[in-house]
């Protein structure tokens, strides 16, 4: 890293900057939210919150059962690490792709809270968000700036994630190797919806992959990838990216449960397959 830039001292541009890019994300993933403010009350360290046994973690387990029914504690955990993952890439993805700015997810400098989400996707959708819909709330204390941003950003997001997927792996069972995957699913997938608000999906596919396919680090995995699938709606040509996964949230074993249409139990045409029948029956959105 270059300059380790301290929010709560920055420069004025680089602040304004880092306010501005959180602005925006809240506007289009107001189910993730952010913070600058050091001293903004009811926060917890990353270590504080995944690293002490008790009731945070059980709570956390206990809301991934809204869904699906029949959950095992391996699939409630496998659907934990996926919820977090992809609420941690919104948030630091949407700061980094807006400004370059790196933010620290540390687990000493990370803080956090899981608190009941406020309008939700009301705007854009109009429709009201269930009353007891939750979400992360993650406050940054400090960014950095740096020539490789994509490294960087990788060695910071496994470092806060490794006392996450260890507390995981004791109170669930569920492996690390499989939790690791569905982290770099998160994290890409976030990255792609990001990209699309901004109108700069070949910029954001770019970069997630840079972070997630670095050699030897945990994230890495061949078969998470991004596919074009095209399919014709109304008579019309329309083309849909998606994130296809590398681990399994297993919600097949739920009661009810199916593979995902991007599953990585899927074979390659099975995939294409469901995709391209989801964008028919969606119209393309």
């Amino acid at each position: 890293m270059d300059e380790n830039l301290d929010i709560g001292s920055s420069p004025v541009s680089d602040r304004q900057q880092g306010e501005a890019a959180i602005a925006w994300q809240a506007e289009r993933f107001p189910q993730v939210a952010v913070s600058l403010d050091p001293g903004a009350a009811g926060f917890l360290s990353v270590t504080d919150t995944w690293c002490r046994a008790g009731s945070v973690i059980d709570g956390l387990l206990d809301y991934q059962t809204r869904f699906a029914t029949g959950m095992d504690d391996r699939t409630k955990g496998a659907h934990l690490i996926s919820f977090y993952s992809h609420h941690l890439g919104i948030a630091a993805g949407a700061v980094y792709l807006k400004t370059g700015l790196v933010a620290d997810l540390g687990p000493g400098s990370l803080a956090m809270r899981f608190e009941l989400c406020e309008g939700n996707d009301a705007h854009r959708s109009g429709k009201a968000p269930p009353t007891d819909a939750r979400r992360f709330h993650v406050r940054f204390s400090r960014c950095f700036h740096s020539n490789n941003g994509a490294l960087l950003f990788h060695d910071l997001f496994v470092e806060g994630l490794t006392p996450v997927i260890e507390t995981l792996q004791a109170r669930t069972g569920l492996s690390p190797v499989a939790q690791w995957r569905l982290a770099a699913d998160g994290l890409a997938g976030a990255f792609l919806e990001i990209g699309m608000a901004l109108g700069e999906e070949e910029r954001a596919m770019a970069t997630a992959l840079a972070i997630v396919k670095k050699e030897g680090s945990p994230l890495l995995s061949s078969a998470l990838r991004y596919e074009r699938v095209d399919a014709v709606c109304k008579g019309t040509p329309v083309e849909r990216i998606f994130r296809l996964r590398s681990g399994c949230c297993l919600y097949y074993r739920t009661e009810g449960g199916d593979f995902c249409d991007v599953c990585v139990l899927l074979d390659d045409q099975t995939q294409k397959g469901r995709l391209r029948a989801h964008i028919e029956r969606t119209g393309g959105l």
